[in-house]
């Protein structure tokens, strides 16, 4: 991908005494510089991802997908209304229509700890009618992931991170931040189709040089990314902004 190698903010064009000069267009909030392997994202098969120039405006101007923002939701949206998602005290059970019981159980309050290796909460975000699917939150000691889980046939797959459906819900692209916060979140970003026969991964790439917080969709194979690099990960550093072009997506 195109490496994103300067940040800095849209600022009007400054004005000159003298004869009447072209206005200098507003320039996107990074600078796109071609070729560098540290904003390229190499993909199955072969093909090839390239960041590409993006702006706030750009991205605010897209729609926020709601199931992710139901990562910060409490309590938890069960739907009572067809008992196929259920709260058992630690148990999560997920009733699918052909399949069997689907039980996600978190540890004990007094088992949450540092020490415990396996120590894991659940939570139920919500759904993703149009591709048949049950979505929960995953939050580990120092970690968090997104737990996929099929209304049809049971079938679940977990990854790391935040989902942010497509337009038309058959692909998600999950975030996981972690060069600034560290402990044991991986920085990655993954893609997830939805097909007949459930979720599955098809890709999954560890950028070292920017972390992926939020994405949206422009269109089926198009995301713009609000992302932080290695080199500016200052609590008060702002944002950057790029596109990213999936190519030929399954």
């Amino acid at each position: 991908m195109a490496l994103l190698a300067a940040c800095r903010p849209d600022a009007p064009a400054a004005e000159t005494a003298g004869p009447p000069a072209a206005r200098p267009t507003a320039q996107p909030l990074v600078a796109a510089a071609e070729g560098n392997p540290a904003d390229t994202l190499h993909l199955p098969g072969g093909q090839v991802a390239r960041l590409q120039p993006g702006t706030a405006a750009a991205f605010n101007h897209l729609p926020a997908d709601t199931v992710a923002d139901a990562y910060s939701t409490d309590p938890e949206p069960i739907d009572l209304a067809q008992l196929r998602v259920r709260r058992r005290g630690l148990d999560l059970r997920l009733q699918p229509t052909a399949g069997p019981l689907v039980k996600l159980s978190s540890v004990p309050d007094a088992q949450f700890t540092l020490q415990n290796g396996a120590a894991v909460r659940y939570q139920y975000l919500g759904s993703l009618p149009s591709v048949h699917q049950w979505v929960v939150r995953a939050n580990y000691w120092e970690s968090d992931a997104t737990v996929l889980v099929d209304q049809r046939t049971g079938r679940r797959l977990e990854q790391p991170g935040r989902p942010f459906a497509s337009p038309d819900g058959r692909h998600l692209l999950l975030c996981s931040p972690a060069l600034r916060d560290g402990g044991d979140q991986v920085n990655m970003l993954s893609l997830v189709r939805v097909d007949e026969d459930g979720p599955r991964l098809v890709w999954q790439r560890e950028p070292a040089a920017w972390e992926a917080e939020e994405a949206r969709w422009a269109a089926p194979n198009r995301v713009l990314l609000r992302l932080r690099r290695a080199e500016g990960l200052r609590d008060d550093a702002p944002p950057v902004y790029a596109g990213l072009t999936l190519p030929t997506l399954p």
